[in-house]
């Protein structure tokens, strides 16, 4: 087993300050870009304020943009002044006087009457593009409007999570269990809680603090490479019990892939192998039962 003892996942990111400067560039292009829409629209918001100043923003034009901070400039200026409309489909809108530099991008727009729409398959183009690499961890955009995102379209939920299960991996060297995979607001939950545990994890680190010691803070999704033997007595005992339905959905799919592997090498041996219920057609769990077969007759279970 790759023991996080000696093997420090976040090693690199220790002596590289590259990451931290990208980030910084990206934060301050949506700054801008949401300065601008605040401007353009005569508005002004509590959020984000002090960072505003402290970094001397000014909402500047598109011109004034580099090409490579595009995504998270117009993300800023969607969450400072984007609107998702009403219905089945998704469309979102911005006021009519934003025409002048969503003209100048590539999106489709549409004018209608006092605003400005982009729809369908080109309003999730252009969410795809304004969350481009996205920081999850950073403040870097409205949480509420990426949810209802997510909730809306379900092309963009898909890259969503397929973004956020990349980041999660790379990142925090972790993983996205299922359940929380199915609401957008607990996979940002859950990348907060990653994202803390891994700075105290990095500044026990700096500190001076064992690895092995240090390593308790990490949290219990935290991957490892491992490589195991089994017999085929014990690879029935494994799959009996972890290829139930009830078992944790990762290690249920672990199971299922290794059963796989070895009935390619001895279908006859493992014919049987598996979850009990797909060999007795009950459900030895009783009242825990996933329902997908009849409960096991307690006659039946006493004579086992």
């Amino acid at each position: 087993m790759q023991s996080l003892r000696y093997n420090n996942p976040f090693k690199s990111e220790i002596a590289d300050p590259r990451e931290e400067e990208e980030n910084e560039s990206r934060h301050l292009a949506y700054l801008e870009g949401l300065a601008f829409a605040w401007n353009s629209c005569g508005q002004k918001s509590r959020f984000f304020t002090e960072s505003m100043e402290k970094h001397n923003i000014k909402g500047l034009s598109l011109e004034k943009i580099s090409k490579n901070l595009l995504s998270p400039y117009f993300r800023g200026i969607f969450d400072g002044a984007g609107i998702l409309e009403e219905g089945p489909d998704l469309s979102i809108a911005f006021p009519r006087n934003f025409d002048a530099v969503l003209n100048k991008s590539s999106f489709n727009i549409t004018p209608e009457a006092e605003k400005i729409l982009i729809k369908n398959e080109d309003a999730v183009n252009f969410c795809l593009f304004i969350y481009e690499n996205l920081d999850f961890a950073s403040q870097n955009f409205c949480r509420e409007k990426l949810t209802a995102l997510c909730q809306k379209s379900r092309d963009f939920y898909k890259a969503f999570l397929k973004a956020a299960e990349s980041y999660i991996d790379g990142r925090y060297y972790s993983t996205l269990p299922e359940s929380i995979a199915k609401n957008p607001e607990a996979v940002l939950t859950y990348i907060n809680g990653l994202e803390s545990c891994k700075k105290n994890y990095l500044e026990l680190v700096k500190m001076g603090v064992e690895q092995e010691d240090a390593r308790y803070i990490l949290p219990m999704g935290t991957q490892t490479r491992l490589v195991m033997t089994m017999n085929v007595r014990s690879l029935y005992n494994f799959f009996h019990l972890r290829c139930c339905r009830r078992a944790q959905s990762e290690i249920r799919h672990l199971a299922n892939l290794m059963l796989a592997e070895v009935k390619k090498i001895a279908p006859g041996l493992f014919e049987k192998a598996g979850a009990p219920c797909e060999a007795t057609g009950f459900c030895p769990e009783g009242k825990f039962s996933c329902g997908r077969y009849p409960a096991q007759r307690p006659e039946a279970r006493g004579q086992r």
